[in-house]
């Protein structure tokens, strides 16, 4: 008789353990629905990951935990979409203020991604000088171009831009493209995708100012040494740059605001077919 209090006891202990674990759990539950209701996530989430932590056995608020995990998911990326989708209608707008004053050169046989430019700095326009020039893709990347020409080659492998006493050095670049035309040595030295150590930013913060830059060839190991000294970057050239900076800016953050939608909308693909097949197999488990 005594065996057999003993085991009822111990059921009834074992059984009100389990009710005061579901109590305690959906308590945070609650806490975490409450949360979702005036739109602070974080919390939500927090109420929901301290059932998972403090309370491993109690499956039922786990469940309907897990559930409303989902929905405070789905309606995050809802309102990035919505967002995105606001800043993608401004940047856009943006863009399409200053786009016809760009040159769009796209040839469909050859080229993905097309290029923006200014008349003004096309090559065949200034075969006769030494400048920089610089374009930029529909991407938002842009690429400046050191062109020189000179009786000779100098194989220049990058440049010191400078207002005053204050300077930017590109890094080395090894895209560099060489030809002669009837006797005349042309070098176009790239810095391409914007790895131009900040001289684009440089010559746009500075495009009132008196720019001066050097050319550059590395020399030995360790050492460089200046191959074409104190030219000067002349006005249309610093205006048509900072405009293509300007430019660069606009695509590069409207491109990034539809990468963050397009993330969401697959994310949110994702949720709601975890949702509708979890679902589908709670219905399926109902049925039997």
């Amino acid at each position: 008789m005594k065996k057999i209090l003993a085991i009822l006891t111990i059921g009834t202990l074992i059984i009100s353990c389990g009710e005061s674990i579901e109590q305690k759990a959906t308590h945070h539950l609650d806490n975490a629905k409450q949360a979702f209701s005036m739109g602070n996530y974080n919390v939500a989430k927090q109420e929901i990951d301290s059932i998972r932590i403090l309370y491993p056995k109690a499956f039922e608020a786990r469940k309907q935990g897990i559930r409303l995990m989902q929905q405070i998911e789905e309606t995050e990326q809802m309102h990035i979409i919505e967002y995105e989708d606001s800043m993608i209608a401004v940047t856009q707008a943006a863009f399409d203020r200053i786009k016809a004053d760009y040159t769009f050169e796209k040839d469909e046989r050859y080229q993905d991604i097309g290029l923006y430019t200014i008349k003004s700095q096309a090559p065949q326009r200034n075969t006769d000088r030494t400048y920089i020039r610089a374009q930029v893709d529909e991407l938002g990347r842009m690429t400046l171009i050191s062109s020189y020409r000179g009786s000779s080659y100098i194989h220049h492998d990058w440049l010191k831009l400078s207002v005053g006493e204050v300077y930017v050095d590109t890094p080395e670049s090894n895209d560099r493209h060489e030809f002669t035309d009837l006797g005349v040595c042309y070098e176009w030295l790239s810095f391409i995708n914007g790895k131009d150590g900040g001289a684009a930013a440089f010559i746009s913060a500075n495009k009132d100012a008196d720019i001066r830059y050097t050319l550059y060839r590395k020399a030995g190991q360790e050492e460089s040494r200046p191959v074409y000294r104190n030219l000067k970057l002349n006005k249309d050239d610093r205006y048509a740059i900072a405009s293509l900076y300007n430019l660069s800016q606009v695509l590069l953050s409207l491109n990034e605001h539809k990468n963050l939608r397009d993330e969401a909308e697959r994310h949110l693909k994702f949720i709601r077919s975890r949702m509708k097949d979890e679902s589908t197999e709670e219905g399926v488990q109902e049925d039997k």
